[in-house]
């Protein structure tokens, strides 16, 4: 009798060890981080003066790009980025359509929500001649707008109304409702338009409430929302300032 427990207690010791039966622990990957997003750039140049790069980025393993990108403050108006990161390091090739030719490199934060580097001028022609040379240091920040805002909408001639905006932002193409409290016919809408660095335009057409235009720009951590509204329709005295707060 002796001897059969001293088996039964040396088969189940073996089954702890070795893992008997199906058991498969958990696998929990994590996901891989991405510039993926929305992002604004600000180049400032050793010889003074800066200039500011916006628009969306994609990635695909390694390799990142964004094409149609908003620059103001240059000598060009647009322009693609593309490059590779490994880690937090980036390295990268900024084209202007002028052309000029920027080669940036830099770093990511751990969150990859804002990124830092230098850049230098490799080559410039045309209306951007005068760049030849140039080398200085860039910031970026990712921002979104999905989220919840609220906050009042002023006009000239009504009585303050509020505003709600609920948007979903999908790398830069958002979408969402608004809706619109003590106004004489505006009601509730849906929304779409763009968010290009921070600036963020959206329009809206309620039928016979009438249609709207949302016009501003986000702050850079996208928690507020500093918007001007033009209003068409019957209730086109209703177009003014909003300043929305999102919801936590």
């Amino acid at each position: 009798m002796k001897s059969i427990v001293l088996i039964a207690v040396v088969i189940c010791l073996g089954c702890s060890i070795s893992g008997c039966g199906s058991y498969t622990p958990p696998n929990n990957p994590q996901t891989p981080m991405s510039l993926a997003g929305n992002w604004q750039f600000t180049y400032v140049s050793s010889k003074g003066g800066s200039a500011t790069v916006s628009g969306a980025l994609t990635q695909t393993g390694s390799s990142f790009s964004g094409t149609s990108l908003s620059i103001t403050g240059s000598c060009a108006s647009s322009g693609t980025i593309s490059g590779t990161i490994s880690g937090l390091s980036l390295t990268g090739t900024l084209t202007e359509t002028s052309p000029e030719t920027i080669s940036v490199t830099g770093t990511v934060a751990g969150s990859y929500n804002s990124a830092n580097g230098t850049y230098q001028v490799m080559a410039a022609s045309g209306a951007c001649a005068a760049a030849s040379g140039d080398n200085g240091t860039w910031t970026g920040t990712r921002t979104s707008v999905s989220g919840y805002f609220i906050g009042p909408m002023q006009s000239a001639d009504r009585l303050p109304m509020q505003l709600a905006l609920n948007l979903k932002d999908d790398a830069g193409q958002v979408s969402g409702t608004a809706t619109f409290t003590n106004s004489a016919c505006l009601h509730s809408m849906n929304v779409a338009g763009t968010l290009s660095g921070v600036n963020l335009e959206l329009q809206g057409e309620g039928g016979t409430d009438g249609s709207i235009v949302l016009s501003g720009t986000a702050d850079k951590d996208g928690k507020t929302l500093t918007m001007k509204s033009t209003v068409s329709g019957a209730c086109k005295a209703e177009s003014g300032a909003s300043t929305l707060t999102k919801a936590q």
